[in-house]
Parts: structure tokens; C-alpha cells; sequence
């Protein structure tokens, strides 16, 4: 017995001496999205950053595929050790209603959010629109206004299910593949307005080849400030839904050693956040910096799948009830 005791004691202080020396080697990093996009460019922007102050180097590596769920479910299958590390988006927080997966962001703890992608309804630029009210009243007019889309769960189907419902309006989707492609359509006028994320047209706006209407959010947004904010127009009708748009972080599978491994995690990351050089990063993208951790980041990440599962289940986009999964409806206040 008493030596059965020594080996329980020797091997619960070599496993302690293990985490106390986290990290002892490199990490590895899974991007939900390709090369090139906003979630790629976020994702390699910090982390190199954050992997100085672990020092150690963290394997970027793009696994990409069924909208950010073949990562999700990869990194969820590993041992939560803080050696694995997501890159997500938001997109999860629909996989349960979509039925595109089991598990969404209640089963991984976020390290930190870095940065949302605002959306920002735009129309070209001679259009005869010249403020997002004179849109909202050629739609109740009985006008057709063909809107942008990029299917159901894009953040132009959601945002402009949230205008239809907050507006008692309907409008023409017209799908693209993807927002890029949706906002070369404005300036060809081939359509009349498409709701997009920001980092995709920021420099359209400032550059003059498309009018921005309005952000989708409770205040102007420092990259365009020139542009109002939804709420300048319609204050009590959007408050239930805001903040809410594309967000970016990094994660981890929920049960990874606190102390040992997580606060160290957060540490890094929240000292790349705040480096200038990240700093200058989000103002050249356009992004907004958010720099939520904790409880404050689940807060966010929960608010944004209340708001986007219920208005895709409402327009009939979804397979599942949110309801079924606990999800919230936005409480209107």
C-alpha cells in the first residue's frame, strides 16, 4: 500500500511539473476557413505575436470545409490539453440548427475574440438611395429592391432577414458566392443594396465606388466613420438585436487545464491583442477590435447565436428549432 501511495504521489507531481512548464512544445493552430480570407488573415496576424510571448511556435494550418465544421469537429475530437487551438468564427453557433453538426461553442472555451466583422448595407454609389431610411420606405412603398445574399447563415441572408423582420418588408435575394463577388455585383448595378461584412468593402466606401447606408451596429465604426449607424435611424427597433455580425477568435476544447494551460493561453493572446502592430492591422482591415475574454466573451458569442439561429429559423432556413437546443429568442426590449 505504502508503495502504491508513493506512485500515485510521484506521478500526480510529474504531471504537475508537466503543466507548470506548459507550453513544452509547439502548438497547433486550425483555421475553420481557406488562405486569404478575413478569419485566415486575422488568424496569422496575431498569433505570431502571441507565440513570442509562449515561446513557443504555433502551427497555422487552414482545415477547411462544411462552413468552419470540419475543423470544429476535428479539434473537439483531441485531447483538451492546450496544445489544439480553433480559429472560428461565428458560424458555429448555427451548426446545431443547420443541422450541420452536434457541437457548436459550448463545448470550447474562447481564449479571446480579436476582432468583428460589422455588416454595412451598401447600394452603388449614383443610387437613388441616399440614406438606409430611404430604403426602408421604397421597400414598404411596394418597391422591389433586390438584395445581395449568399445563402442561408451568410451574414447578408441573416442581416437582411433581421431588416425584414424589424421592417415588416420583404425583399428579393439574389445569391452570390460570396460576398466579394456580391459587392462587385452593386458596382456593376446588377443589384440594388446587399448587407456585407465590413472587412469586404471598407475600402470600396472610403474610395467612393459604392454608398454605405448604414452599419449594422449601435454605433459608427472607426474605419468609416462617415457612415451612420443603424441606430441613428431606427434606435429601439434594432436594440434587441445589436451588437451582432461576424466575430473571429481563438479557442479551445472546453476542459483544458485552467491555470495550467488556458490563463497562459489568454495571457499571450490579450498581449498580441494590444501590441500597435495588431493595433494598426485592424484599422487597415476595418475590423473592429473587440478584445473580449471570459465571461464577457460568452456573453457576445451567446447574444450573436440568439440573434442569427432565431431570425434563420423565422425565414425557414433552419432544420431545428432553436428552442430545442436552449437557445434564447432576442428579448425585445
Amino acid at each position: 500500500m505504502k508503495k502504491l501511495l508513493l506512485t500515485v504521489l510521484f506521478t500526480a507531481l510529474m504531471a504537475q511539473a508537466a503543466f507548470a512548464a506548459y507550453p513544452e512544445k509547439n502548438l497547433q493552430g486550425y483555421i475553420m476557413w481557406g488562405a486569404g480570407g478575413a478569419m485566415d488573415n486575422v488568424a496569422r496576424a496575431i498569433t505570431p505575436m502571441a507565440g513570442k510571448e509562449l515561446g513557443k511556435t504555433v502551427i497555422m494550418q487552414n482545415k477547411t470545409g462544411a462552413t468552419g465544421a470540419i475543423a470544429t469537429t476535428f479539434v473537439n475530437n483531441l485531447p483538451a490539453d492546450g496544445y489544439t487551438l480553433l480559429f472560428g468564427a461565428e458560424n458555429p453557433n448555427l451548426y446545431k440548427v443547420t443541422g450541420l453538426a452536434k457541437i457548436d461553442y459550448a463545448d470550447f472555451d474562447p481564449v479571446l475574440l480579436m476582432m468583428a466583422n460589422v455588416g454595412v448595407v451598401v447600394v452603388p454609389k449614383d443610387s437613388p438611395y441616399k440614406t438606409f431610411k430611404d430604403l426602408i420606405e421604397a421597400a414598404k412603398s411596394g418597391k422591389t429592391v433586390k438584395m445581395g445574399s449568399t445563402g442561408p447563415g451568410g451574414l447578408p441572408f441573416v442581416a437582411t432577414t433581421m431588416i425584414e423582420k424589424v421592417h415588416g418588408v420583404k425583399f428579393p435575394q439574389i445569391q452570390f458566392d460570396g460576398e466579394g463577388p456580391a459587392v462587385t455585383a452593386i458596382m456593376g448595378k446588377h443589384i440594388d443594396a446587399v448587407a456585407v461584412g465590413l472587412l469586404s468593402c471598407a475600402n470600396f466606401i472610403n474610395a467612393g465606388n459604392v454608398r454605405a447606408l448604414a452599419v449594422i451596429s449601435p454605433e459608427r465604426v472607426p474605419a468609416v466613420k462617415q457612415v451612420p449607424a443603424i441606430t441613428e435611424f431606427y434606435a429601439k427597433e434594432y436594440k434587441p438585436y445589436l451588437p451582432w455580425g461576424a466575430f473571429f477568435g481563438v479557442f479551445v476544447k472546453k476542459g483544458t487545464p485552467k491555470e495550467e494551460a488556458y490563463d497562459t493561453l489568454q495571457k499571450a493572446y490579450l498581449k498580441a491583442y494590444n501590441d500597435p502592430k495588431f493595433d494598426e492591422f485592424a484599422k487597415t482591415m476595418g475590423g473592429v477590435k473587440l478584445g473580449l475574454t471570459g465571461d464577457a466573451a460568452r456573453k457576445y458569442i451567446n447574444q450573436n447565436q440568439s440573434v442569427s439561429a432565431w431570425l434563420l429559423y423565422d425565414a425557414g432556413g433552419a432544420k431545428e428549432s432553436p428552442e430545442k437546443f436552449g437557445i434564447p429568442r432576442p428579448a425585445h426590449k
